[in-house]
């Protein structure tokens, strides 16, 4: 698959909250032979974001 057809892919993903999934598809398209500038930043910034999220604990929710 081409990079822009792995982005779009992986974004769908994302909406549908199959974020494991997402990462793949968004590690790939930064990782495919046709990868402009713009789709690697974008690609590798929505894996950061969301393995932030998917980390995320409130601490203060879990001490009450």
């Amino acid at each position: 698959m081409a990079a822009q057809e792995l982005l779009d892919k992986a974004e769908e993903l994302r909406r549908n909250c199959r974020f494991g999934e997402a990462i793949n598809l968004y590690r790939a398209a930064a990782q495919a032979p046709d990868v402009t500038d713009e789709i690697k930043r974008k690609s590798l910034a929505s894996v950061e974001l969301m393995q932030e999220i998917n980390g995320f604990v409130n601490t203060d929710l879990m001490n009450p």
